[in-house]
């Protein structure tokens, strides 16, 4: 791959939303590449090399699979989560069975725990902050995240081995400036986590993308 390939894909992958207009044709390939070159992609000189290398591109839709599962996911939306950031520890990890004792799966309590190489992130709601502080008496969070909103996404079972599907979300959100606190995956679930602040409007966006692709593919 040639340098001005490398930075025309550098620049795509920060602007997804060029990507999509042009896939739409709501911009022509000669404007695309005067807008990449004031973007340092490429020089003036080069502009007929860059025209080439557009066209060659592989601008590619989300394939028609992914997103025919839109149509048939469910999706629900809860808020007041907290999610707790510790160093991974031993102790901690004894100490779950007595988080798991507060827990009442029945009532839809949040309890989801991810333990990583150098950390261990707790997913709880805001309102059992109080009720477990005891467990974790002497040990601090690194980072705390509060006022978190949790988006689930229950697809049918063949998104486990469907292509595109994680990056036809994540692309939409981030094309409308929203930031994603974390996401899990425990398919065909995905679990999307974002401040309150962006809850509604990623919300807003799961479903329109549900509705569009629906469309989209409907015979």
């Amino acid at each position: 791959m040639s340098q001005m390939e490398l930075r025309l894909q550098s620049v795509l992958n920060r602007e997804p939303e060029i990507e999509k207009c042009y896939r739409k044709g709501l911009v022509n390939r000669r404007a695309l590449a005067r807008y990449l070159i004031a973007r340092g992609v490429a020089t003036r000189r080069e502009f007929d090399a860059l025209v080439a290398t557009v066209r060659r591109h592989p601008f590619q839709d989300e394939p028609a699979r992914a997103r025919s599962l839109f149509g048939e996911v469910r999706v629900s939306l809860k808020d007041r989560v907290l999610i707790l950031d510790f160093e991974r520890q031993k102790e901690i990890l004894r100490r779950l069975e007595r988080v798991i004792a507060h827990i009442d799966y029945d009532r839809g309590d949040t309890l989801k725990v991810v333990v990583g190489s150098s950390s261990l992130k707790l997913f709880i709601d805001q309102s059992k902050e109080r009720v477990l502080r005891p467990v974790f008496d002497r040990f601090v969070p690194r980072d705390r995240i509060d006022h978190v909103s949790e988006i689930s996404l229950l697809f049918p079972d063949a998104a486990a081995s469907t292509g595109g599907v994680l990056s036809a979300i994540t692309r939409e959100l981030a094309l409308h400036d929203i930031v994603i606190s974390e996401l899990l995956t425990a398919s065909p679930e995905l679990l999307i986590y974002v401040k309150d602040q962006f809850a509604t409007r990623a919300y807003e966006v799961v479903r329109h993308l549900q509705t569009e692709w629906s469309e989209m593919d409907a015979p």
